[in-house]
């Protein structure tokens, strides 16, 4: 067991220093994005500054560049260059739910074969979940949680003390 949590630590660390580190590098592209479009723009700054506070197109602009930089980087995928950010927000909240369902389903298959459950359960149980990796919507993600808590599912977080669990 405790290999298992030096191993999740190890995991965690390195996300942790990855994050950093691709954070590090937004911020900087941003701050680059940002002062290259002011000194290609901007001669009488204070005066150019209010103007940019009130122009939409000035908005468009700084964001078409930014989305264009992750892009480069690799951070986005080309589809999602110029989306305005409550699409681009979306986009990036719905592809990572799809991909955290994904890895859910996986593990759930792996920790079925590695118990050994027998081949119709699993086979049921696949069946069942392929269903719902396909047609969820990051904003109903609550929707799950909220039958899981549920009576009929509730006894399995009571490590299945309930007598309920084996009906």
């Amino acid at each position: 067991m405790s290999d298992n949590v030096n191993f999740g630590n190890e995991v965690m660390n390195e996300a942790k220093a990855d994050i950093t580190d691709r954070t590090k590098k937004l911020t900087r592209m941003f701050i680059n994005g940002v002062f290259d479009f002011l000194d290609e723009k901007v001669k009488d700054l204070p005066e150019t500054i209010k103007q940019l506070r009130n122009n939409p197109e000035a908005d468009e602009r700084i964001a078409a560049l930014w989305s264009e930089h992750l892009s480069a980087e690799g951070m986005l995928p080309k589809g999602y260059e110029g989306l305005p950010d409550e699409l681009l927000v979306a986009n990036l909240h719905q592809d990572g739910y799809l991909s955290g369902l994904s890895t859910g389903y996986i593990l759930a298959m792996m920790s079925l074969v590695d118990n050994d459950a027998p081949k119709e359960l699993i086979l049921s149980v696949r069946d069942d979940m392929r269903s719902s990796l396909i047609g969820n919507h990051y904003d109903d993600r609550d929707d799950f949680a909220a039958q899981y808590k549920d009576d009929k599912y509730s006894w399995v977080e009571k490590n299945g003390s309930d007598s309920s669990a084996s009906e």
